[in-house]
């Protein structure tokens, strides 16, 4: 148990001392385990820069929605979800994950006698329950406005990742908004063109003059634009001679990494990571804004 504690003590300053405990750790719980591990590598990746001849696989892997993938199972996690989010697509098809996420970000919102939930051998849920619970997952989202077109709980079962995708992104939205809301003087909910006006008053306010005209403009790309907010927000930590103009894709990656890392400091949280800004992924770049308007309150 001692040695154990000195792992997790390790693990703290790294800023990576998360989901185990002690105890935990010496009783081999293997979830709890790999989630411990992905979190150190997530922060700590240690990986050499990815070469010309592995991008081709790399965007393959990608083209079905897995950084976004990432990026909500990280999100997930920071509930204190349990069992943690290992495989996002594979984790949420018995609907239990996703209703827990709806109890964390709307709490009452579930009435878990309407929830099967698994047998205390740990053993999988049944085709049929998990169809019932993320029916109920669907349904939910739909009494509270999501906009769930077409999704059915059979969806989640079978792993479309692309609905299942959509389904994730509008809660994690709402989590957002639900802060944001915090943060609004009128206390109503704050649309994307409000949190876009917010991030172009910071610019105005650290006197630089980038614009955008929403969070899928392509001006996003070289993250000129996000630095220009940190300057707002905190005037003199954007040592700009540190900024690059952008034009080359080593450039506009340096200037992403720079935002991320300068964001960090200032205590954001931030899911993304610099190619989620090169390829200007809009829903990731929204909670990019949002963690730092969290910090501005």
């Amino acid at each position: 148990m001692e040695r154990a504690e000195q792992v997790l003590q390790n693990a703290e300053k790294l800023d990576c001392r998360k989901y185990l405990t002690p105890s935990s750790l010496v009783a081999g719980n293997p979830k709890l385990n790999l989630a411990f591990v992905a979190h150190l590598f997530n922060t700590h990746p240690g990986l050499e820069p990815i070469q010309e001849e592995e991008k081709p696989e790399i965007e393959e892997f990608d083209a079905e929605g897995e950084r976004e993938a990432r990026v909500f199972t990280l999100w997930l996690n920071s509930l204190d979800v349990d069992p943690p989010v290992i495989s996002l697509f594979d984790d949420l098809k018995d609907g239990l994950i996703l209703l827990q996420a709806y109890e964390k970000v709307m709490p009452g919102a579930v009435d878990f006698k309407h929830v099967n939930k698994r047998p205390a051998s740990g053993a999988e849920i049944s085709r049929f329950k998990a169809l019932e619970n993320t029916n109920y997952a669907v349904d939910l989202g739909r009494a509270k406005g999501f906009s769930l077109v077409g999704i059915e709980g059979s969806d989640i079962v079978d792993g479309n990742k692309l609905l299942t995708l959509g389904l994730v992104w509008q809660l994690m939205r709402r989590n957002i908004s639900i802060t944001m809301k915090t943060l609004s003087s009128s206390g109503r909910d704050m649309s994307d063109s409000q949190i876009l006006k917010w991030a172009q008053d910071q610019v105005t306010k650290g006197g630089k003059n980038s614009t955008i005209r929403s969070f899928k403009d392509q001006a996003l790309s070289n993250a000129h634009f996000l630095l220009d907010v940190l300057n707002g927000i905190a005037p003199g930590y954007v040592d700009y001679d540190l900024v690059t103009p952008g034009n080359t894709e080593e450039e506009r990656y340096a200037n992403a990494r720079l935002a991320i890392s300068i964001a960090r400091k200032l205590g954001a949280l931030i899911w993304l990571v610099p190619e989620d800004i090169n390829e200007v992924r809009a829903r990731l770049i929204i909670t990019f804004i949002a963690s730092l308007m969290t910090l501005n309150k």
